[in-house]
Formats: structure tokens, C-alpha cells, sequence
């Protein structure tokens, strides 16, 4: 099965027992970053900035300008790439200009409701990845195409060995994506996402217009904070790997204590990395989660399984927690950066892990 233009949709595929809410949240951050162009790549054989001219970050910037003043709703079409085999999700969206966007999944799995950014209270992200884009990749203009009957302008971002990372159908009455594709260095589709559905709409009307809702994902942590939680221990780099950059830290406090959930683009997607103080537990038994455990230099990483990318370890007393719909190659290569595995855990340690993360989202 195929949706507009030939692009790549499965038709079906098994959910992890946790692969809800939870999840959502953080597919939530990756498409409210895709409204300023985000996909997903990693480092490979164009590893290293692109240079030469950028055509095309006009289209993009103006793109990030237009969610800010046009209100829309639709549904999303999302496909994910893992190691074990792609998953697919589809997602309703409802976006006001003056109050956040609304995601919702119709299959059950949840809804999340994000209010606008507020530049008085934290940097947009947004505008974060997109001069991270820049730094990293060409990005030009392409020709052109449709999105959902939409006349779309297309843009490309391309690596320093010339290939094509990610694509972008930017549509021509409101300049927002409409569309967004991301390829290997081979020139596979790792992550594709695109409205099916897609109408303007009055800023006020629909539930993303009835007023500013909470933030899901916390406080935002200034530099001075940032500061003082690594001068405590924490760590909590300013950069993934080469080219994955440091675009919004939160924390949210909860009774077992603090939980820090660091956001990390290379321009093109989004590897979202919570830390907590503490261990794995081991009172549940067994994971329940489809995660399997990988042997590595030191300790033991739990991992799952298909489309997006999941890990979990535990490091110096600390618990790491990272998703990402990012080829394995980008997530190993963050992953490498953070503090690596204790001494192998125990499979039934994954349950607790991932009933404290949910816990600290309020799921």
C-alpha cells in the first residue's frame, strides 16, 4: 500500500505494550518539529557539513513563520524504520495558531495537547533545528509536486558527499509542509510522514483553539540551570555525536525525583534522551515491552524493536531512556556520547523503567 505519489505506507504491523501515550508524546515532539521540518538521518558516508548555497531555507524559515499564523487540522500518515521492521501510525491533528496543537490517535493509543511556544519563556526549538539544518546540509530547491491535491513546492537537504538526506513538500497557498521523507545514505526511506487530510481552518474554532494548555513535557531549563544540574552530575551535553544539536531541556519534577528530558536535531530529527537519578528495578518480571537485551562494552542495553528507535540502560546511577525515529546508525552514534551501561542488568528491570517514565508524563 502506497499513499500519494507512490510514497511508502505498510499496511500493518504489532505495537510494543508500551507503544502508546508514552510514545505518542514523543512522536508529538517530532511532529510538532516536522511543522519546522524535521526528519529523520543519521551520520554516514556525507558525515561532515555540506557546503555550498541554500536555496531553499527561505521556503523552510517561511514555513516556520506560517504555523504561527495559520490555524489547520488534518491527519497524518507517519512511518518509522527499525532495525526489526517499520510501524505505522496515524495521527489527527488540530492546529491553532494563537494556542498549540492537539495530536490525537484514534486507535486508542492517546492525546496530547501542546500549547505555542511562548518566546518569553523559552527558545523555539523549531528555529533552533532550523539553523542546525543549515550549519549541516545544503538545503535547495527542487522542483515541485502535491500533497493531498495541494500544489507543493519541493526542497531538498543534501549531504556533503552530494545525497539526498530528506525531502520537504512545502505547500504553495499556506507555505506549510505538507510532507517530509527521509533517506539512508543508500537512498532508503527511514522515516515518511504526510497529511492525507489537510484543511485551513478559523483559529478559534476546533479544540487546539479553545485556549493555551499545559505543557506536557515540563519546565524549561535555562543555561544557567543546565549548569548547575552538570556541576551536580548530570550529564547533559550540548551535542550528539557530530551534528546532533542541543535544541530544548525540560525537567519535571516527580515524588522519586527529578526527571530531565533533553531534545537533541541535526536539523532533520529529533533523538529525545530522559534522564532520571536511580536504577532499573527489578521487581517486575519479565519486560513485557518486545525489548531484548545487547551485550556491549560494559553492560547491557535494552532495545526495541520496530520503527522508532528505543533504548534503555543505566549508567553511574542513572537511568537513561532514548526515542528517536532515527536510523540505528544515528542512535548508536547519540547513544555513544552519553555515559555507557553498568554491569548487565536484568530483563525484568525494563517494566519499572518504563512505568517511571510514563509516571513522570502523568500516563
Amino acid at each position: 500500500m502506497t499513499g500519494g505519489n507512490g510514497a511508502p505506507w505498510p499496511s500493518g504491523g504489532e505495537r510494543s505494550r508500551y507503544d502508546g501515550s508514552t510514545v505518542l508524546l514523543v512522536v508529538c515532539c517530532a511532529l510538532l518539529l516536522a511543522l519546522t521540518l524535521t526528519a529523520s538521518v543519521g551520520p554516514g558516508s556525507g558525515q561532515g557539513p555540506a557546503d555550498g548555497a541554500d536555496d531553499g531555507m527561505d521556503l523552510l524559515r517561511q514555513a516556520a513563520k506560517a504555523s504561527q499564523e495559520v490555524s489547520y487540522e488534518g491527519v497524518q500518515a507517519v512511518s518509522s524504520t527499525g532495525p526489526a521492521g517499520t510501524e505505522h501510525r496515524v495521527v489527527e491533528v488540530e492546529h491553532s495558531a494563537d494556542s498549540g496543537t492537539r495530536f490525537h490517535e484514534p486507535d486508542g493509543a492517546g492525546e496530547v495537547q501542546v500549547r505555542t511556544a511562548d518566546s518569553s519563556e523559552w527558545p523555539d526549538p523549531g528555529a533552533r533545528a532550523l539553523d542546525t539544518l543549515e550549519h549541516n546540509y545544503r538545503v535547495v530547491r527542487a522542483g515541485t509536486g502535491e500533497v493531498s491535491g495541494r500544489p507543493a513546492a519541493l526542497v531538498e537537504a543534501v549531504r556533503a558527499d552530494g545525497t539526498t538526506a530528506g525531502r520537504f513538500w512545502i505547500d504553495d497557498e499556506t507555505g506549510l509542509p505538507l510532507r517530509r521523507m527521509t533517506l539512508d545514505p543508500l537512498g532508503r526511506v527511514v522515516h515518511f510522514s504526510e497529511f492525507t487530510e489537510f484543511r485551513v481552518v478559523d483559529g478559534a474554532a476546533g479544540a487546539a483553539g479553545a485556549g493555551p494548555a499545559p505543557d506536557p513535557w515540563g519546565d524549561r531549563l535555562d543555561e544557567g540551570e543546565l549548569r548547575e544540574l552538570r556541576a551536580d552530575g548530570w550529564t547533559a551535553p550540548d551535542r550528539l555525536s557530530w551534528n546532533y544539536r542541543l535544541v530544548d531541556a525540560r525537567t519535571k519534577v516527580k515524588p522519586s525525583g527529578p526527571v530531565v528530558h533533553l531534545s537533541y536535531s541535526d536539523g532533520l530529527s529529533v533523538i529525545s534522551v530522559f534522564v532520571e537519578h536511580g536504577r532499573l528495578g527489578s521487581e517486575m518480571h519479565g519486560t513485557g515491552q518486545g525489548m531484548r537485551a545487547v551485550q556491549g562494552d560494559g553492560g547491557t542495553v535494552y532495545m526495541g524493536g520496530a520503527g522508532q528507535q528505543r533504548r534503555m540502560w543505566e549508567a553511574e546511577e542513572y537511568v537513561y531512556t532514548m526515542l528517536a525515529d532515527a536510523p540505528p546508525d544515528a542512535v548508536a552514534a547519540a547513544a555513544a556520547s552519553l555515559p555507557g551501561p553498568d554491569a548487565a542488568g536484568f530483563w525484568d528491570r525494563v517494566d519499572r523503567g518504563f512505568a517511571k517514565f510514563g509516571d513522570w508524563l502523568g500516563m
